[in-house]
């Protein structure tokens, strides 16, 4: 009887034993993706860089995920390493801006190219990109109701306190002391958006099976990456324009209707240039037809409903899909705020008479070079003063307004109608 259970033990242990590994060959080992040459990456410094040289190391942070299909293939703060490929420098006449305002410094732009982009599992694939030059601080301009816009002073509020809630403050502190030099060293500032391509497919393999888009909800927005580089000063009324989709759509049951690298072909239907008295430019363009996955032409009913640019532009969107440039209200408040110390100091010469008010005015009309000018009179520092002001005071108010400029890869979001969101596309 002994010799039966100790024979039945041994069996069991022994099918235990070779079922381990059985098991183990039945897990899924993941699934290798191909992403394709024209994908495009939007990835933004984290921190400052002082440009030295070309050649040295540049890291970023994805912005936005990378999509294959459905699948969710590189999740949003992926880390991206690249180099400065070339560093280009401005034309002389277009630094005199900063040169009436005590800036000698020649402008130095970055071309970065990047090579390397770490998974989540810690692994690091090689890329090859496209050279890009960085974009200022990017922001979100959504229509949105009269009702829900927020108010000047909300505005005002939201510009003066975000540089506070971001990381790197003392750096960021730093790089402004030096950059207010007359002649001071270039840096590529924290936030600086770097909107490059794909030259090479490369293939991820991925630990596990890939994970689908997490908004498999029904949304009247589809979100896309502009191909085509719009300018409201250069582009013309009709002239052709093309669009990938970013990010899945999904109908409300859960279907997938547009899968990301679908295309989008589109007309500018205006384009309105910029004009002195600050009349700003504005652009209107529509997309309306769309390149199916079996082949077939799908007409689209849609509206530009948002976007996302350089924040220097000020952009605006309009209910029916215009995208018009504004002008900061605060700039428009400061500018003739900046007359009140000349004006008083010219019927007070006394309130002149120490040098850290000279420097003030002077510094307002001429940098640090004016700062250190205006100690030679309470008269100097006056001019410098009134030279300031006029400086704020045309540049609110009589010079040039600002362009509508959407370069490649420009994220949109379009607005679907109802007709359009609802009709129920089957995949092949």
């Amino acid at each position: 009887m002994k010799r039966n259970v100790s024979w039945i033990l041994l069996c069991y242990a022994v099918l235990c034993l070779t079922g381990i590994p059985v098991r183990a060959q039945e897990q899924p080992e993941g699934q290798t993706l191909v992403i394709k040459a024209g994908n495009d990456f939007r990835a933004a410094l984290e921190k400052g860089v002082r440009l030295k040289k070309i050649g040295q190391p540049v890291t970023a942070k994805l912005l936005e995920p990378v999509y294959s299909g459905e699948n969710l293939v590189i999740p949003a703060g992926s880390t991206i390493k690249g180099h400065v490929s070339a560093i280009s420098t401005i034309p002389f006449g277009a630094r005199a801006g900063k040169m009436l305002g005590g800036d000698f410094t020649p402008p130095k732009t970055a071309h970065v190219t990047f090579d390397q982009l770490l998974l989540s599992d810690g692994t690091t694939v090689a890329i090859h990109t496209d050279s890009a030059i960085g974009l200022g601080r990017v922001t979100n301009s959504r229509y949105v109701s009269a009702a829900q816009r927020p108010g000047t002073f909300q505005k005002l509020k939201t510009g003066v306190t975000t540089p506070f809630r971001e990381p790197h403050k003392l750096q960021r502190l730093g790089e402004a002391v030096v950059t207010s030099l007359p002649y001071h060293p270039e840096y590529i500032d924290q936030g600086t958006v770097f909107d490059t391509a794909l030259l090479e497919p490369f293939t991820v393999r991925l630990a596990t099976e890939p994970s689908l888009a997490t908004s498999q909800v029904a949304s009247e927005y589809l979100h896309l990456h502009l191909l085509t580089a719009i300018h409201s000063s250069t582009s013309a009324a009709g002239a052709p324009i093309e669009a990938v989709v970013s990010e899945p759509y999904y109908q409300g049951n859960h279907q997938l209707i547009y899968p990301a690298g679908t295309r989008l072909t589109g007309t500018v239907q205006k384009a309105t240039p910029t004009g002195w008295m600050k009349k700003n430019g504005s652009v209107v363009f529509a997309f309306r037809s769309i390149s199916m996955p079996d082949g077939t032409m799908k007409d689209l009913d849609a509206t530009v409903g948002g976007i996302q640019a350089e924040s220097s532009q000020g952009l605006e969107v309009g209910k029916e899909g215009e995208i018009k440039a504004s002008t900061s209200p605060l700039a428009r408040i400061l500018a003739p705020v900046s007359l009140i110390g000349p004006s008083r100091a010219v019927s007070d010469s006394s309130l002149m008479k120490t040098a850290w008010s000279r420097a003030g005015e002077g510094r307002n009309g001429f940098g640090l070079l004016g700062a250190g000018a205006a100690q030679a009179s309470a008269g100097t520092a006056i001019g410098f003063g009134y030279f300031g002001a006029a400086k704020k005071l045309y540049s609110a108010f009589i010079a040039k307004g600002s362009s509508v400029e959407l370069p490649a890869y420009t994220p949109i979001v379009l607005r679907l109608n109802s007709s359009d969101s609802s009709m129920a596309v089957a995949m092949p």
